[in-house]
């Protein structure tokens, strides 16, 4: 594997540990026997955590393909992609994902988090809350290694030196990533895939140059 190839897929899996640090105090917002009436305010804190990991990855992913292209090609004309820190100069952030994309964030963290929840009673409480918080992580994760995944496609896409996309995996890829780690053409179906990951899934991606 090319050094900054490795160098991105430990990044993005940096932001995913990140992301689990930030949300796990926020997760005693919910309270078991009060779902309803907590779960307003927990989504008003997650949100901006997910959304901030997310525009993070797309800023990370950005940087590492025009760093790894022009390694590769460094004769060639850069993309001109400017993708500014979502962080700023001082860790605040300033932007904020497209509206489909917050909508995405809000729903997900309910129907996984709250709603998955309530639908597991009458199991034990701290069972089910430790549940919840597992299978609410995974589709934060999901989302925000979205961003850097998406943007990955979207720089292949107007690459014209780019044949295709490929996932960037651990060794013990589950079955759905372990065959996209193999070059797919951006032609292809599958070339979307790669761009859309799975709960839980910390595959990043990378371009493909080679034919």
């Amino acid at each position: 594997m090319h050094p900054r190839v490795a160098r991105h897929h430990q990044d993005q899996h940096q932001i995913a540990r990140n992301l689990i640090a930030e949300l796990h105090p926020l997760w005693s917002l919910l309270e078991f026997h009060a779902l309803p009436e907590t779960t307003p305010r927990w989504l008003l804190a997650v949100r901006p955590v997910v959304e901030r990991a997310y525009l993070v990855s797309q800023y990370t992913a950005a940087q590492f393909v025009q760093e790894y292209r022009a390694e590769l090609f460094p004769q060639a004309d850069p993309l001109g992609v400017q993708v500014p820190n979502p962080l700023g100069a001082f860790g605040s952030p300033i932007a904020i994902p497209d509206v489909d994309t917050q909508i995405r964030i809000m729903v997900s963290m309910r129907v996984t988090g709250p709603l998955h929840v309530a639908h597991l009673m009458p199991m034990e409480e701290q069972e089910a809350m430790q549940r919840g918080f597992s299978k609410s992580t995974g589709a934060a994760i999901r989302i925000a290694l979205n961003g850097g995944r998406g943007m990955v496609r979207m720089m292949a896409n107007i690459d014209p030196l780019a044949k295709g996309v490929a996932a960037v995996a651990d060794e013990d890829a589950c079955e759905m990533c372990a065959p996209l780690t193999k070059p797919v053409p951006l032609d292809s179906p599958k070339a979307d895939l790669v761009a859309v990951g799975h709960d839980a899934c910390r595959c990043s991606a990378r371009i493909v140059y080679e034919s």
